[in-house]
């Protein structure tokens, strides 16, 4: 897996993410996602049992999903990371 950061040095680009990654995002709080795509856009599927439907956005891509999560707030501390395959991401979600 290589992380994905939006104006530091990188491993990945944001700019070599397209709609097709498998893109995950850990938060600061240690809790992680996987951003998935639905009808109403790309949204995120998190690793904890209790579904946060109340706190679920949107973006039209995975890029502007990662962009806003990794750029909300005082989000200092989370990280996204872009993964070989869906099988990789699914592993890394279950940690």
């Amino acid at each position: 897996m290589k992380e994905i950061v939006v104006e530091r040095d990188t491993t990945v680009s944001l700019s070599e993410i397209d709609n097709r990654s498998c893109v995950g995002i850990q938060w600061e709080d240690g809790s992680r996602c996987m951003i998935i795509r639905t009808q109403e856009g790309y949204c995120s599927m998190n690793n904890k049992n209790i579904p946060n439907i109340m706190n679920v956005w949107y973006a039209d891509s995975v890029q502007e999903y990662v962009t806003r999560a990794l750029n909300q707030g005082n989000n200092t501390d989370s990280r996204a990371f872009v993964f070989d395959d869906t099988k990789a991401l699914c592993e890394w979600m279950s940690k």
